[in-house]
């Protein structure tokens, strides 16, 4: 287990703010996970992956980081499907793009999202009409306190839109590695999504090449600057930071998109409550702004700090709240540590 020194949070987060860790350890292998809760399993520590969905403290940071770089895999054939067991600190994209080139599909409509891994089954990754739930067999945890080991099923995770029962856990824990079941089969039919199939040429519905599903998600995700690129501050973001609110038929404001949920219920757009109350694309608090490509990302336009976002956030939130009576829920985790 390698201590890392100098290491800012902002040089480790998409949303590119957080002050200095003293304390971080890079984690490349299991035993590099019981050494860590060997040391410091007596105290507060927190887990940190590809930095994609939280908000760091401007402060010095003085918790135990686990850095996750964890990137081992294995496979295994069942039939017509691969279960490939992925450690948690192998980045997500390059998961899927590693799928997508064995003839693998069921995660091609996840293309371009930031993170990790191990990060991916939190929150129940979702985009374009899938969530990653739909490709997860379980989920191998460490106990942050024992360093015993358990696995979760895709059932005892209990997923749901944007949550899993990892985000609800009391006890602290470290994952391992995820188990995915994917399909062999170089066609996808993950193409219900309205944009998705107008910017392929095809009904909803219609069977693509996951390799032509991909590079069309990846462009679409690139025109909303949902693409990590240095040189572009659009991106400088933890993606989406309001999540769609899901509602009662009739409590969803006039002329609001509607989606049909599997729950009864019904979703709305969280960009459209969030223009209609005032709120347009490129505005700014501080260092803080609305994405000018994409309403629902608040990104850094180059010198935010953590506190400017929030305060961002905490607008829109009221904002929403004040015209519309919907209190908007966030993604991202505030860290306090």
């Amino acid at each position: 287990m390698r201590q890392l020194k100098g290491f800012k949070l902002s040089d480790h987060t998409t949303l590119r703010v957080g002050g200095l860790a003293t304390t971080v350890c890079e984690i490349q292998s299991p035993s590099d996970i019981q050494d860590f809760v060997h040391e410091y399993g007596n105290q507060d520590f927190f887990v940190l992956g590809g930095g994609s969905n939280i908000v760091a403290p401007d402060h010095e940071i003085k918790t135990p980081i686990a850095y996750m770089q964890l990137v081992n895999s294995s496979a295994k054939t069942d039939g017509d499907f691969v279960e490939i067991t992925a450690g948690s600190g192998m980045l997500w994209d390059d998961f899927v793009a590693d799928a997508v080139d064995q003839g693998l599909s069921g995660v091609e409509t996840l293309s371009g999202i930031p993170g990790t891994v191990g990060a991916s089954p939190i929150q129940n990754i979702g985009a374009y009409g899938t969530e990653v739930n739909s490709s997860i067999k379980s989920v191998q945890l460490v106990d942050g306190t024992t360093g015993k080991s358990r696995i979760l099923t895709n059932e005892e995770l209990k997923f749901s839109y944007r949550f899993s029962i990892l985000k609800n856990l009391t006890s602290r824990f470290i994952i391992e590695n995820v188990t995915f079941r994917l399909k062999r089969d170089k066609n996808s039919k993950i193409t219900n999504y309205p944009q998705v199939a107008e910017s392929l040429g095809i009904n909803p519905g219609e069977s693509v090449s996951i390799k032509e599903l991909r590079n069309t998600i990846l462009a679409i995700r690139k025109s909303k600057g949902m693409i990590l690129d240095s040189k572009d501050h659009d991106t400088f973001s933890v993606g989406s930071f309001f999540i769609n609110p899901i509602m009662e038929k009739d409590k969803v404001p006039t002329n609001a998109p509607m989606y049909e949920n599997e729950s009864g219920k019904v979703k709305t757009s969280a960009a459209w409550l969030i223009e209609q109350a005032g709120f347009e694309k490129g505005f700014r608090l501080g260092g803080a702004m609305i994405s000018s490509k994409h309403t629902l990302a608040i990104a850094n336009s180059g010198n935010a700090t953590a506190e400017d976002v929030i305060e961002l956030s905490n607008l829109i939130t009221s904002g929403v709240k004040q015209k519309f009576g919907i209190e908007l829920t966030i993604e991202p985790r505030i860290l306090n540590i």
